[in-house]
């Protein structure tokens, strides 16, 4: 199924996803998973079932951050939930600054198909999909995050989803 995410194009094959969440479990922390959760609307977490992505069984790490006092600024705290899920697809289309990281030779070099499209050439900022988490999402190939073989290669049935929650408190 074709899901157009600007600037990203993906081929997402539900199924798979499913199938893949009833395999395996990418927690680390079942409790991050259950807060990140219960911070979604209804319309947020039907985003993530209509891919079959299982968000008690994808990757949610937090972290507080503690910012040391100095002469201008008073202690203070970070708070940051980082969000990774697979999907069982392909990358259709993607930013040009994607593209770009894809083709070098320590990469994909040229393993890295021409028929993918780029959907934008502003190479300013990192864009994301917003689908009013309060945070982007980020869609790329897993090579960067995960070490695990299957991944090594462009067309590894694969693609990541990344969000990065950050907030004072």
């Amino acid at each position: 199924m074709i899901f157009n995410f600007n600037p990203w194009q993906l081929d997402a094959d539900v199924d798979l996803t499913k199938q893949l969440y009833e395999e395996v479990d990418y927690s680390v922390d079942k409790t991050a998973n259950i807060e990140f959760i219960e911070s979604l609307s209804s319309e947020q977490q039907l985003f993530f079932n209509s891919l079959g992505i299982d968000l008690a069984k994808i990757e949610v790490d937090k972290v507080i951050y503690e910012i040391p006092k100095d002469e201008e600024i008073s202690t203070s705290k970070i708070y940051r939930m980082s969000v990774n899920f697979l999907i069982r697809g392909k990358i259709l289309a993607l930013p040009k600054y994607q593209k770009d990281i894809y083709s070098d030779e320590e990469v994909f070099g040229k393993k890295i198909p021409e028929s993918i499209k780029i959907l934008s050439d502003d190479e300013d900022y990192l864009k994301t999909f917003d689908n009013g988490i309060g945070a982007g999402i980020v869609f790329k190939h897993p090579c960067f995050h995960y070490g695990d073989e299957r991944f090594k290669e462009w067309d590894c049935g694969y693609i990541l989803g990344t969000i990065l929650i950050m907030k004072d408190m």
